[in-house]
């Protein structure tokens, strides 16, 4: 047995040598092993490439990044751009709603928003924005 760490949540967890591949105990992330000659079996995650975690501009699991989220936000949050793009079209069309009643001061929301979103993790990002049940997620 060994010890991985998941690419996702980052949490240790033991594994048998024999395992190909395996699903994190913790939040479900499929872990992909391979097992090297004379050597402990090791991560094939994108993400942890190099021992490195993942970069705002990295995808997640779900295939969106929080720092396109985020500068979307910022440059065209006024028009809920960011809302389109991680699948919540109801929030997008309030975010241009709210833009037109409020004569475009809602970017200072969207801009605030977009702060958050690259400052934010991408586990805390995939939790509140895209996996939400939430049609407008705000923070």
């Amino acid at each position: 047995m060994f010890n991985v760490q998941c690419p996702r949540c980052g949490k240790m967890f033991s594994l048998p040598e024999a395992a190909p591949s395996v699903k994190c105990p913790f939040c479900g992330q499929d872990i992909l092993m391979q097992q090297a000659p004379n050597q402990q079996a090791y991560n094939q995650q994108p993400n942890y490439a190099y021992g490195r975690p993942p970069g705002v501009f990295d995808e997640g699991p779900s295939g969106k990044s929080r720092g396109v989220a985020g500068l979307l936000a910022i440059l065209l949050g006024t028009l809920g751009v960011h809302y389109f793009y991680v699948g919540k079209v109801g929030g997008g069309l309030i975010c241009i709603l709210l833009s037109i009643i409020t004569c475009g001061i809602w970017g200072i929301v969207a801009l605030i928003q977009g702060i958050m979103l690259l400052t934010m993790t991408q586990e805390e990002f995939e939790r509140k924005w895209v996996n939400s049940m939430s049609t407008f997620p705000l923070f």
